[in-house]
């Protein structure tokens, strides 16, 4: 009775409240718990609500439904929302479920499905607004009368000729103020912008930034209008996209979810911390080197992880800039000329904060390590130069060598940076100390 209850009074909450807030809260509950709320709201609001979870978790939560309830709001729907939805289940669910919509709407997700998600026809929606090229104005105020009263999401309203082929938008005020008679291909704005069904994802959200478009159509390759990509399209792909560019980073899945189940964690983890090891053995091998130095002089163990780590956070920094650039387009300009700069400035702040870093450290060990005196921290000195200015400098430049090879820039150049600091580091701290080890004496 209690779980009734309990069942009852978030399902009010979630009707009172907004659908934001009550896919957040759905997100929170474990999804056949979810599920069961959701199968307790109108069939309106259930589809309102799920279509603004994480795709990922939305998927889980209509697995959770029986089969005729899960079909029913998934045909509630929008077409986008509905197919990112589908897309995330098993294919066995995800066949049954499309079998059991209405022929129009299996249809129609067929159709959306056949692009991939990371292009503009995979985000775009089947639902916009266009009018034939050979009606007039009158006929045209009446027909848009008529698609209102069906349905009031009406961005903008395009003009198509007889073969169905984009040729125009409309401006509300020309339809307007131009005489009843007068044919729309008269009155319409020619050269319209619009993107192919092909085009990435990133490249049209960075479009749509830009122009401040609240939508934008969608072409196929014979010029034929197929759908609409709204402003709502465009933020969930600047969010997907720097989710996935923050859990890549630190080497997890892009699809890592807070509800994901272990194996899928497990599986998107493993391979990258398999590569990650390999390259640990590269640092461990100049320790191997220099194994005689640092049994000579143990007190250069407590400085070998400083000078790594502060590489390391230096890397990241550079990094972070770099990988930003690449996601959000800036470095398609000027590429090589952009590159060049970028190195130059990170070899230069690289220099000098590992300039004041450097000095810092030296202060701190001629306090610290009165044995050896000013020698040990001038030597952590000149390798903190050397290690900060290296893990700028390849910190900045690894995602750019990433791209160009075909990799994840996000997800690949994190290791790779880090091999760099870790190995630079060691060798420049424990290379210093065996060259000038007379001083230490």
């Amino acid at each position: 009775m209690k779980k009734e209850n309990d069942f009852a009074r978030i399902s009010n909450e979630i009707e009172a409240g907004s659908a934001v807030e009550a896919a957040a809260t759905m997100e929170e509950l474990p999804p056949k718990r979810a599920a069961e709320v959701a199968q307790r709201l109108e069939l309106r609001s259930a589809a309102n609500v799920i279509s603004r979870m994480d795709s990922a978790q939305a998927a889980q939560v209509v697995g959770k439904m029986s089969v005729t309830t899960a079909a029913q709001v998934l045909a509630a729907m929008e077409p986008d929302d509905r197919v990112d939805c589908l897309r995330k289940m098993p294919r066995n669910l995800h066949e049954t479920l499309v079998e059991q919509m209405a022929p129009s709407q299996r249809a129609e997700t067929r159709q959306l499905e056949q692009y991939p998600s990371n292009t503009a026809g995979g985000i775009m929606t089947t639902q916009y607004t266009a009018l034939p090229q050979d009606l007039n104005v009158e006929q045209a105020i009446a027909e848009l009368r008529r698609i209102h009263a069906e349905n009031a999401s009406m961005f903008y309203v395009y003009v198509v000729d007889p073969r169905r082929c984009l040729v125009g938008v409309l401006s509300m005020r020309d339809l307007i103020l131009a005489p009843p008679d007068r044919p729309l291909n008269q009155v319409m704005i020619a050269n319209v912008k619009s993107v192919r069904a092909n085009t990435d994802r990133e490249e049209v959200a960075r479009f749509m930034r830009e122009s401040r478009y609240l939508a934008l159509p969608v072409i196929d390759p014979d010029d034929h209008l197929i759908g609409l990509i709204t402003l709502d399209d465009v933020v969930k792909v600047i969010q997907e996209e720097a989710t996935e560019d923050v859990q890549r980073m630190c080497g997890a899945g892009a699809e890592e979810r807070l509800a994901s189940p272990w194996q899928f964690s497990f599986a998107k983890r493993i391979g990258w911390l398999q590569v990650n090891l390999g390259t640990a053995f590269l640092a461990g091998a100049v320790v191997t080197i220099f194994g005689s130095t640092i049994g000579r002089f143990a007190v250069l163990a407590v400085y070998m992880p400083i000078v790594s780590g502060m590489g390391g956070n230096a890397a990241a920094q550079a990094m972070s800039v770099s990988i930003r650039g690449i996601s959000s387009g800036s470095s398609r300009r000027h590429d090589r000329r952009l590159l060049g700069h970028v190195l130059r400035r990170e070899a230069i702040v690289g220099f000098l904060t590992g300039t004041i870093v450097g000095i810092t450290t030296a202060i701190i060990a001629w306090i610290w390590e009165y044995k050896h005196g000013s020698a040990l921290g001038l030597i952590v000195c000149m390798a903190l130069v050397i290690t900060q200015t290296l893990a700028c400098v390849s910190g900045a430049g690894i995602p750019f060598v990433m791209r160009k090879l075909g990799f994840d820039p996000a997800q690949s150049a994190t290791i790779f940076a880090t091999t760099v600091t870790d190995v630079t580091g060691l060798a420049s701290l424990l290379g210093l100390a065996t060259l000038f080890q007379a001083w230490l004496r």
